[in-house]
């Protein structure tokens, strides 16, 4: 059965039975309202009152079930011929207030004095023809020459279960093929409401209506996706929530309030706790313009930074060579670098405007310093950016003006890297972690002082980094149980300690400040690499297949595989790592025992590319580069290269 979603309308609809001494009348006949045709002492009459709400009715919930839809009425005395009156603005026995609905309609019946069972059900279709919408059966004593009240509800008929997200759109939508997605975060409450149908598509609500019995089944490991009791102001309202993103099922159960209105109903949902992407600052369109939200101009964003001073954001305009400054709002400026429109590379340490750099890439804040620090990869060159005005630029490390480029430890400026691209920081000592792309080597620069030091992986023959792709053919094979393997072009594949171990274009690289490791998204190999910061730097596989299996699988550990992943970030809140997928334009989520699932975009063997909102199973990009973890948005900020946007992944 599918879920059923539609605009929440309530039903102002009331069933009354009352009972008058006096006449009475035939099973069968069509009664006009209030006639007491003369009888035997010894005969009772009843009258039952019906109010049938509009059929668009918007007028609040009534504590009695009938539907807008009813046409007509069968009432039966101890199981005998019933009596049928239709129901609608013309009938003899129904009166308005002017209006077509609602309406009053009135069914007398006679029966004997003493106790008798009174069978009342409701047809969409006159003449007691169609669905029946709602019956009960209640025990009546007539009695001669009184007219007792005697209160009755009917009970609702379900023929089907919907479920209305009552949440806004930014935390809830129910898609017809996913199912029910919510926004996944320990904070998030999400509203619904689950209702039980008529045949007709009605609300069967208040006294009369099935008690409903709803709950979560089935919910992936980790998820902690649950759902709430009823409110106590409104019985059809319920909470989901969860703890992290996973799916699961939400099984409701309608079950009539009384034997005679039918059997039980049973309906599944699919439900998924998801994030939720958005587009921060940029668009489609490549080019250089400050501005706000759409109206800012990227050419292939790449490296991104948290300022936990100011909470601002800063990305590497890569193709425009400059640094922009993005706001929680989305307001984009330029600091450092040529200024829109102009588009000049260079080497030159200045401030703001007067900068100069070359394929920059990666960029962290160091909160020790205060300092932004930049990979200005095609000038082998560390530099640093004062994140206030003037905004000054200077190269701390790597390439003099000469811009020579190799492999080589000192301190500051005598030191060399080969086209780095990612970078970190220690945030308690300051010391900074890059990735030294093409030396395929783990470097650690400390500040201040700026003394390089290789600390993990070597420049060997064959292995000088390349920016080679890798398959996206999703096969899925165990890894080798020994430390190395062959790896494409003959290089080698090696967990181990220092320069014992081998990486193939290391790109991404973050820093957990819990247990003062290193990750590092190890782009060519489709692996993603812990690396200890103490001595003697031992290196193994978190997850990843194969340095010969790339593809887009979730999994544990070696049953995970990724296509070129470049981006890597911490979330302090969960201790898990989120990794840019991007050859597979996904975003993944890393547990640090190996979990591997895709949050946003589609875990499949179909690559799908675009600039798309929307919860992550929806949700598309074109080549995201880095990301960062900012804790005062709960996001991801995520550089999503040749959309020329930067994007918002809400945990």
């Amino acid at each position: 059965m599918k879920s059923i979603v539609r605009p929440l309308a309530g039903l102002a609809i009331a069933v009354i039975v009352v009972s008058c001494g006096g006449g009475g009348g035939s099973s069968g006949s069509s009664l006009v309202p209030n006639a007491q045709p003369p009888g035997p002492a010894s005969i009772g009459s009843v009258k039952l009152q019906l109010n049938i709400p509009p059929k668009s009715a918007a007028t609040g919930r009534a504590p009695a079930y009938v539907s807008p839809a009813t046409q007509s009425v069968s009432v039966a005395i101890d199981g005998g011929t019933p009596t049928v009156q239709n129901l609608s603005p013309s009938s003899p026995n129904c009166s308005n207030s002017g209006t077509a609905y609602p309406l009053l309609c009135t069914v007398t019946l006679s029966a004997s004095a003493g106790a008798h069972t009174v069978t009342i059900d409701t047809f969409d279709q006159p003449n007691a023809a169609g669905h029946s919408l709602s019956v009960n059966s209640i025990s009546v004593t007539f009695v001669a020459g009184q007219s007792p009240n005697v209160p009755v509800v009917l009970a609702g008929v379900p023929a089907s279960i919907a479920v209305y997200p009552a949440a806004p759109a930014n935390t809830m939508s129910l898609n017809p093929t996913l199912g029910l997605m919510f926004l996944a975060a320990q904070s998030t409450q999400a509203p619904i409401l689950v209702e039980a149908l008529d045949a007709d598509g009605n609300p069967i609500v208040g006294p009369g209506s099935p008690t409903l019995q709803v709950s979560v089944t089935g919910a992936s490991s980790g998820s902690g996706i649950a759902v709430s009791a009823p409110s106590t102001t409104n019985l059809n309202e319920y909470t989901l929530s969860s703890t992290s993103a996973g799916s699961a099922t939400l099984a409701v159960v309608a079950t009539p309030t009384a034997a005679v209105a039918g059997s039980p109903v049973n309906f599944h949902l699919s439900l998924v706790a998801t994030v939720l992407v958005s587009t921060l600052a940029g668009s489609a369109t490549r080019g250089f313009a400050d501005g706000t939200g759409a109206a800012a101009a990227f050419d292939q964003p790449r490296g991104v930074a948290y300022d936990s001073a100011n909470g601002d954001l800063y990305v590497i305009d890569g193709r425009n060579s400059s640094i922009r400054q993005v706001t929680p709002a989305g307001v984009v400026t330029t600091i450092a670098g040529p200024t829109p429109p102009t588009r000049t590379t260079g080497f030159v340490d200045g401030a703001g405007s007067t900068a100069r750099f070359t394929k920059p890439s990666g960029i962290v804040y160091d909160p020790v310093d205060g300092n932004l620090y930049v990979t200005d990869a095609g000038n082998c060159a560390i530099r640093s950016v004062s994140p206030t005005a003037p905004y000054t630029v200077t190269t701390v490390a790597g390439a003099a003006p000469s811009r020579y480029c190799g492999n080589h430890n000192a301190v500051g400026t005598a030191s060399k890297f080969r086209a780095a691209l990612g970078i970190t920081v220690n945030p308690t000592t300051g010391t900074l972690y890059v990735a030294d792309t093409f030396n395929n080597e783990i470097r650690a620069i400390a500040v201040p002082g700026y003394a390089v030091r290789t600390i993990a992986g070597s420049r060997s023959p064959g292995n000088s980094g390349s920016t080679s792709t890798s398959s996206s053919s999703g096969s899925s094979s165990s890894s080798s149980s020994s430390s190395s393997s062959s790896k494409p072009g003959g290089t080698t594949y090696a967990d181990g300690s220092g320069s014992v171990a081998t990486f193939h274009d290391p790109i991404g690289i973050t820093f957990d400040p819990t247990n003062g490791d290193l990750y590092v998204t190890d782009s060519a190999d489709c692996a993603i690499r812990q690396i200890s910061t103490v001595s003697p730097y031992t290196v193994s596989t978190l997850v990843g297949v194969s340095p010969t299996a790339c593809g887009f699988a979730d999994g544990t550990a070696t049953t995970a595989t990724f296509n070129n992943p470049r981006g890597i970030a911490y979330d302090p809140d969960t201790g898990d790592l989120y990794v840019s997928d991007t050859f597979n334009s996904a975003i993944r989520q890393v547990t640090l025992s190996g979990v591997v699932t895709t949050v946003a975009n589609v875990a499949s063997n179909t690559r799908r590319f675009g600039l798309v909102d929307g919860f992550g199973p929806l949700a598309a990009f074109n080549t995201p580069t880095q990301l960062v973890y900012d804790p005062a948005l709960k996001s991801l900020i995520v550089t999503d290269t040749y959309s020329n946007a930067i994007r918002q992944v809400a945990l």
